[in-house]
């Protein structure tokens, strides 16, 4: 029984550095696809040169690890062991002394100021995140024109609109846009009210269209002609926060009836509250 108990001890010991190492890591030393499985067609993502890598397991030819995908947070997935540098704790250069002395053993309060602090989950904030009930208004420079008019007119110009998400690249809801300046001690003024779509051509851009139709006006001196209106335009949001955007914005929107036309291009700069 001593001899056995002698032997499990021992082996304990032994395997005691082996579980402290840690997981090893890698560094991407040539452009690498990370996919799903070994040998899948299409990569999840595409590490960049310098990439830091934790490594879970090696099979064959393929490196299963942990990268961080800016748009889910931390993921896993297989990459070619030929593209990274794995570094291994294990063998990392230590100090293997044999000491006859105990080492001294630190105060209980050094102790607990030394131990490691349990690693962060993986952020949740996502740069492009497009969920629920969205706003948008912006402000800026117009200039107007119709089809008989020589010329065009700079006024000033802006909008809103407001909605809700159906989907990461789809919004949809109801705006508003117009234009005014003085004429002759009077406001001439040309706006819509319309349903509205804004589309992100991709998930991970701010890149926007914006489509919308619905009833359009024009006033002046305190006369007004209703018609058709209409919109299109484009944009870009440029994230400051997890849920707020700065748009610039160009767009051009126009009305017309039996009597009477106008349209107006604008460009302009708001904000979006996703």
């Amino acid at each position: 029984m001593r001899t056995i108990a002698s032997i499990v001890i021992v082996g304990m010991i032994a395997s005691a550095p082996t579980l402290a190492q840690g997981t090893p890591t890698a560094s991407v030393t040539t452009v690498a696809p990370i996919y799903l499985q070994p040998g899948a067609q299409i990569p999840l993502r595409v590490a960049a040169v310098g990439t830091a890598l934790k490594v879970f397991r090696e099979e064959g030819e393929w490196a299963e690890v942990e990268f961080n995908d800016p748009q889910y947070g931390r993921r896993v997935g297989w990459v070619q062991s030929k593209l990274i540098r794995i570094s291994r704790p294990e063998l990392q250069p230590m100090d293997l002394s044999v000491r006859d002395t105990p080492t001294e053993v630190a105060p209980t309060e050094e102790r607990e100021a030394i131990q490691p602090q349990p690693p962060t989950g993986p952020s949740t904030f996502r740069p492009h995140t497009r969920e629920g009930f969205w706003f948008s208004a912006g402000l800026g420079f117009g200039t107007l024109g119709c089809q008989d008019c020589i010329g065009r007119e700079d006024g000033l110009s802006g909008g809103l609109s407001l909605g809700t998400a159906v989907g990461d690249r789809v919004l949809v809801g109801v705006g508003t846009t117009g234009f005014a300046r003085t004429v002759d001690g009077a406001t001439f003024s040309v706006g819509t009210l319309d349903a509205r779509v804004r589309f992100y051509p991709s998930r991970t851009s701010g890149f926007f269209l914006n489509g919308g139709a619905g009833l359009g006006s024009i006033s002046y001196a305190g006369e007004s002609e209703v018609g058709v209106g209409v919109m299109l335009g484009l944009g870009w949001d440029i994230r400051l926060g997890k849920n707020v955007s700065l748009t610039p914005f160009w767009n051009g929107f126009a009305m017309s009836n039996a009597n009477v036309d106008a349209n107006v291009g604008q460009l302009g700069i708001g904000f979006t509250i996703h």
